[in-house]
């Protein structure tokens, strides 16, 4: 028993195939000796009696067809050679034509999309600036209400702070920085006004220098 039935269908297969090629190459064989037999020999027979009944009429006909061959090759050869010029050229414009096409829809397409982007861009401008607008709008109401014809001002500054990116110092940041000045020269007296006044050590001791 095999243990490998993978080699035997390849095997099997193999003999197929060649039994195959060789029934076909017996099939050809069979049809080509048929046409010898019936075809092939048989003109070839009568063209040798022809040509031995009548030497000069074939010896003509011979020179007539090999000298008819000799000069054919040259009009074969360059009508071969236009077919396959005009085939190139033909291929040749068709893609020049193509890529024409091609770059002319390319160019098309990306006009489209230039002009969609633009206003695309013009859109979002618009709807950005009404926006801001708005909100604006929006911010003056609220000082109007708030602080009355007064808030006009406050808006206007706000919004200049808004626009020209002013920084403001906070509100009492100018207190702080005097009260700290403040500070720092009563600070500054008071050391002097301690070193200024006599201690009871040293008037001490200047009274007993003294005596």
């Amino acid at each position: 028993m095999d243990d490998n039935p993978g080699v035997n269908s390849l095997t099997a297969g193999l003999d197929e195939l060649a039994s195959y090629l060789e029934g076909s190459t017996l099939v050809v064989q069979a049809y080509t000796d048929i046409i010898e037999r019936k075809y092939a020999r048989p003109a070839l027979d009568k063209i040798s009696r022809y040509f031995q009944g009548q030497p000069l009429t074939m010896t003509w006909v011979t020179i007539t067809l090999t000298l008819f061959a000799g000069l054919s090759i040259l009009p074969v050869v360059s009508f071969i050679g236009l077919s396959i010029f005009a085939l190139c050229s033909s291929m040749s414009i068709a893609l020049a034509f193509a890529f024409a096409a091609v770059v002319a829809l390319e160019t098309m397409f990306a006009t489209v999309l230039l002009l969609v982007l633009g206003g695309l861009l013009l859109f979002s401008f618009i709807v950005t600036t009404f926006g801001a607008m708005a909100y604006l709008t929006f911010r003056l109401v609220q000082h109007l209400q708030i602080h009355g014809r007064f808030g006009i001002a406050e808006w206007a500054q706000k919004t200049k702070q808004h626009f020209t990116s002013v920084s403001v110092k906070p509100e009492g940041s100018d207190d702080l920085d005097e009260s700290g000045v403040l500070i720092a020269h009563e600070a500054n007296d008071t050391v002097k006004r301690e070193n200024l006044s006599p201690s009871p050590s040293r008037s001490l001791v200047e009274s007993s220098g003294s005596l």
